[in-house]
């Protein structure tokens, strides 16, 4: 007999039949009228909320996308949103507002602006030698008289590459956890490896390799400098002030496991999608006692390069911060300076087949997703799951969305065919002024 979560499994792709009339009310700002067509007000006119919803489970369909969460905004505020399918098919349980991600990458612009914060308040300089602020000098071996700098880590030009796999594995297997930092980066580590450098001296740019490791050594360093553990200077000095009361980089912080949604992986075998990552279906799983951790020790336990979970309704305030260079509604993160620093073009070349053509401080700058149009931001790729945080600073206007599983494939862009065709919709339907 089919279990309910293989008959939401179909052969072409995953069943959205559980849209709810109240998702597409709260999309809307107001009550469904009986048997009318809702139509939206933007600035390029009128957009019918049926063809909308039409058009966004016509790209579902065709990528067998498990679940969407995404959100629109412009300087007037959150201009749209909305979920659909699933957040755990096994349970059948719904993508809502509430749906927490795991949003891979894009949790880099966090580290980025925690960064940043110590820059601002005169703790570091982001030319300064990353050595001094670890405590140990850091060194490719190659080049032994050129220190790393933290625009170094930010820029993905410090040369360290990601070869800590079994340093991640060893770093979560402990509790409480006692592994350092310095086990990876110093030659008498554990974990260490000549691999981990590249070929070309920090800074070079033709020394550009995107670095997982990178956003390890910033968090760690945030430790270092503010005595407060990654998760909780987020807390405290990021997602509190903006109202983001459903983000964190620690699983300790979500009171309801269930509210997460399961990561799905596409097995082209066994044509169906299998969890890779938080599924939580047997209960909450045992994590490390961080009662006795000392912060500065390695930062690596909260997956700062990709481990922060979120709702996209607190996600789209964190990019609110970035469109309003730095502020939401009276609580500023970052200065207005800092921000336009973020953007500014430190690298520009070609790696990862053209997907990386300029990079700032851990933002990418990429005029790929909608062609023609520059958009500031970060993608996120991970277990199955898609994301996208992205905004046009100039016209004043930004989306975010995550997938948590589909059938992925590249129609000639640098981009997968699905993330393109969102962002193409959200910002046709939605967000151009024209």
């Amino acid at each position: 007999m089919e279990s309910e979560a293989t008959n939401r499994q179909t052969q072409f792709g995953i069943d959205h039949s559980n849209r709810d009339e109240e998702q597409t009310e709260r999309e809307c700002g107001e009550e469904q009228p009986g048997g009318e067509a809702i139509e939206y007000k933007h600035k390029s006119g009128t957009c019918r909320m049926d063809e909308l919803e039409e058009d966004i489970r016509s790209i579902l369909e065709k990528h067998q996308v498990v679940g969407l969460a995404a959100a629109a905004i412009d300087r007037n505020g959150v201009v749209w949103s909305g979920e659909w399918g699933w957040r755990n098919l096994e349970k059948g349980l719904p993508v809502t507002e509430d749906t927490v991600f795991r949003i891979a990458s894009v949790s880099k612009t966090v580290v980025a602006a925690a960064f940043l914060q110590q820059v601002e308040r005169g703790c570091c300089r982001l030319e300064q030698d990353i050595g001094d602020i670890l405590g140990y000098p850091v060194r490719n071996p190659r080049y032994p008289d050129k220190p790393i700098t933290a625009l170094h880590l930010m820029t993905h030009t410090s040369g360290i590459q990601d070869h800590y796999a079994d340093f991640v594995v060893a770093t979560r297997s402990e509790s409480p956890p006692r592994l350092k930092l310095e086990e990876l980066l110093l030659p008498a580590g554990r974990y260490y490896t000549d691999a981990l450098w590249g070929e070309h001296e920090p800074g070079s740019p033709h020394g550009f390799t995107y670095s997982n490791v990178g956003a390890i050594i910033l968090a760690t360093m945030v430790e270092k400098l503010t005595f407060q553990r990654f998760d909780l200077y987020c807390l405290e000095q990021l997602f509190d002030p903006l109202g983001m009361l459903k983000s964190s980089f620690s699983l300790d912080h979500f009171d309801n496991l269930q509210e997460i949604s399961v990561l799905y992986e596409y097995s082209v075998k066994e044509n169906r999608f299998q969890p890779a990552l938080d599924d939580y279906s047997n209960g909450r799983p045992a994590l490390p006692d961080l009662e006795g951790y000392r912060p500065g020790t390695n930062a690596g336990l909260f997956s700062p390069q990709g481990g922060l979970r979120t709702t996209m309704r607190d996600l789209i305030r964190f990019l609110d911060a970035f469109l309003f260079e730095g502020a939401w509604e009276g609580a500023r993160i970052l200065s207005e300076e800092s921000i336009r620093r973020m953007r500014q073009a430190e690298w520009t070349g070609w790696r990862n087949d053209g997907f990386f053509r300029n990079s700032g401080l851990q933002l990418h700058l990429t005029d790929d997703l909608l062609p023609g149009i520059r958009l500031y931001g970060h993608a996120g790729d991970a277990y199955g799951l898609l994301s996208d945080f992205y905004y046009e600073p100039e016209e004043g206007w930004g989306f975010c969305f995550a997938m948590n599983g589909l059938v992925q494939a590249k129609t000639g862009g640098v981009y997968y065919a699905a993330e393109e065709e969102i962002a193409r919709l959200l910002y046709e339907k939605i967000l151009s002024p024209r």
